[in-house]
């Protein structure tokens, strides 16, 4: 073959490999795809943040201020969402070389943002992805959404420090936007205007019945009302759920199979979600703490026009203990005379209404999934604010970041059944050491006959 030939070759062959080259780099411009290996999957934004991002229709300016030599973190983020909603630009500003900017928006501390929406600006945490996205959130929302507390009744305290308080569910509630106060029904004749949705926080004394009409008088005007109740005797309130179609029963949910490993039984994982709007994000189960059930109340007996459904419920190996007091005095069994054997409801929501906008009911039989000690569990943290986006009616839906579990004193905040539990024991316990003893032996024995 000539010399010219051979140029003429390589010269095919280089345009060749640079075609394909080209094609390649043009596909994966068309096909980007992202594989997130971290354990926490720190790459990937979280289905709720994606729903956040979904809501943006117009330019979304982003100014975040960060603190010298942390700056790729806040970029990192911002470029995720950036990817998948192109309407969003931002800027990052180091907040010690600008303080005279950051003074003008209102800017004192590192990991802000200033967001800018069709005219609207605001200053929000940015130090984590749910903090900005509950902030852009916020922003898009034209006015407050604003959650009331009722008081008076020995309710779960907002403020963080002891283990049954709900303060870091206030805290996740604050971080996605929504305003927190305090309500007493028995100095208001009403439920205030700018109400979003009132929150019966496991309440340890029987409400009024002035107090229940006037959330009565809230529902059947377009209001949303959540009740976190436990298995305490209260006859008033449970004649006022079942008068919407939800049955609240005096029993406690025991589950043996899957429950918290090492307790009586009474802290129940809930597996089985219904396709509903309140549960449809739902990934992986919730705990409960000390549980009542939640049922719909016979046919025939609910009020016209009012459907309840129950959305979660326990296990097939669970049972209802008839008689919640029967659980403080040690470990019970199942009784078929008394005893209602599983699934069971612990989780019922009804539309009150047929007009523009029904009133909206939520009933959980347990208040201590929201404390404190329980609520970065699994999937606690999903099943408060997703219930509370229904009852608030806001459209971004879908689990959010997740967050590192507190630790229970002496109890792990590891949750298995009892099976997976005896399959972990013996895999670690028996069959590990035993192939190693095996392993040892025939070494042993394999060296010897060498000899």
């Amino acid at each position: 073959m000539s010399r010219a030939a051979n140029w003429t070759a390589f010269f095919l062959s280089l345009a060749a490999v640079l075609a394909v080259a080209v094609a390649l780099q043009s596909f994966s411009d068309l096909e980007n795809r992202r594989f997130d290996l971290t354990l926490e999957s720190r790459l990937t934004l979280s289905p709720y943040t994606l729903s956040v991002l979904s809501e943006v229709k117009s330019p979304l300016r982003i100014d975040l201020y960060y603190q010298r030599g942390e700056r790729q973190r806040p970029r990192d983020l911002l470029d995720l969402m950036r990817d998948h909603c192109p309407l969003l630009s931002y800027e990052l500003v180091d907040l010690d070389r600008n303080p005279m900017r950051a003074k003008e928006h209102g800017v004192d501390h590192y990991d802000q943002a200033v967001l800018r929406y069709e005219g609207r600006e605001t200053v929000v945490s940015a130090g984590s992805e749910e903090a900005l996205a509950g902030g852009i959130m916020r922003l898009l929302t034209e006015r407050p959404r604003v959650l009331y507390f009722v008081s008076g009744h020995g309710e779960r305290s907002l403020a963080p420090g002891k283990d049954d308080h709900l303060g870091r569910a206030a805290q996740f509630l604050r971080a996605e936007g929504y305003v927190l106060r305090p309500l007493s029904l028995l100095q208001l004749p009403d439920v205030p205007a700018d109400a979003s949705a009132v929150i019966l926080a496991g309440p340890e004394v029987d409400p009024l019945e002035s107090e229940l009409e006037t959330l009565s008088r809230y529902l059947e005007r377009g209001g949303s009302v959540l009740v976190l109740v436990d298995p305490v005797a209260l006859p008033r309130l449970e004649a006022w759920v079942a008068r919407y179609g939800l049955e609240l029963a005096d029993d406690v949910v025991i589950d043996r199979a899957n429950r918290v490993y090492g307790s009586d039984g009474t802290n129940v994982v809930v597996p089985y979600y219904r396709d509903h709007e309140t549960t449809k994000a739902m990934q992986v189960p919730s705990v409960l703490g000390r549980a009542r059930s939640v049922g719909a109340v016979a046919e025939g007996e609910a009020p016209a026009g009012v459907v309840p459904t129950v959305v979660a419920r326990s296990s097939d190996q669970s049972f209802a203990a008839s008689d919640a007091t029967r659980t403080r005095v040690g470990e019970v069994t199942f009784d078929e005379q008394r005893d209602r054997p599983g699934p069971i409801g612990v989780m019922g929501v009804v539309l009150i209404g047929e007009g523009e906008r029904p009133g909206r009911l939520a009933v959980i039989g347990d208040a201590d999934f929201a404390s404190d000690a329980f609520v970065t569990l699994l999937g606690n943290k999903n099943l408060l604010v997703n219930t509370v986006g229904w009852l608030t009616e806001r459209r971004a839906q879908g689990a959010r970041p997740q967050t590192m579990a507190t630790q229970l004193g002496p109890m792990s905040p590891m949750y298995v059944s009892d099976a997976l539990a005896r399959r972990i024991f013996l895999v670690t316990v028996v069959l590990q050491p035993a192939v190693f003893l095996v392993a040892g032996v025939i070494v042993v024995v394999t060296r010897r006959r060498r000899r």
